[in-house]
């Protein structure tokens, strides 16, 4: 029920922002602050996401990434697979930006929120943590990088310091094919191909316990 109501209000915000860009369109220049404001009801005032709907924290991510992902969601490479919730409200969110212009705008404003470190469980033992580094470094360390901040060049972005719940929700979008499954999406092929590759569910975990145990 509490996430149905948050999603009811999420929903309803997006309804309520359409006017909003409508006149901020009219104002000249986009203002990334003031369009973050349809953001605010999902992701939080300072980006800091809200578990409850399964709204990542994005404060701080880079610029480029952010940018991406809007045009994707707002061009169906990502958010229009069944049984997307979260990605189809994510799809509507960014077809409130109109051009490019404002999804730059929004997407410098997130990079420029202070990151937030986000809490996580450590590995429980020290073979898990040994496994997930040896997984991290042999098949996610050649994009996103050995401190896992991410390669703009290779369109990766920072895993270190990301919310566990967030990683595991999408490696498991990735082999579903609920993500990286659009013949257009070729950053998302790779990946799906890479979450493939890790054996079981418990490499998956301590994967992800040592990206998101990385200082951003």
């Amino acid at each position: 029920m509490l996430r149905s109501s948050v999603f009811q209000r999420c929903a309803g915000t997006l309804g309520v922002l359409l006017f909003a860009h409508a006149a901020l369109a009219m104002a000249g220049a986009p203002d990334g602050r003031s369009l973050y404001a349809s953001c605010v009801a999902c992701h939080g005032k300072q980006g800091e996401g809200l578990a409850t709907i399964k709204a990542p924290a994005i404060a701080g991510l880079e610029s480029w990434y952010v940018d991406r992902q809007l045009k994707n969601f707002a061009t169906g490479l990502r958010g229009a697979a069944t049984g997307d919730a979260e990605g189809a409200m994510m799809r509507a969110a960014a077809s409130l930006l109109k051009s490019d212009a404002e999804r730059a705008a929004v997407a410098a404003y997130v990079a420029g929120l202070p990151t937030r470190r986000s809490a996580h469980l450590e590995s429980s033992n020290a073979a898990g943590a040994t496994n997930g580094r040896n997984y991290f470094n042999a098949l996610c360390s050649a994009c996103h990088g050995a401190n896992g901040r991410g390669n703009q060049q290779l369109g990766a972005p920072r895993l270190a310091g990301a919310s566990p719940e967030y990683l595991a929700r999408q490696f498991s979008a990735f082999k579903s094919g609920r993500r990286g499954a659009h013949p257009d999406d070729k950053l998302g092929t790779q990946m799906r191909a890479i979450a493939a590759m890790l054996p079981d569910s418990r490499t998956e975990a301590d994967v992800i316990t040592y990206a998101a145990g990385l200082p951003p």
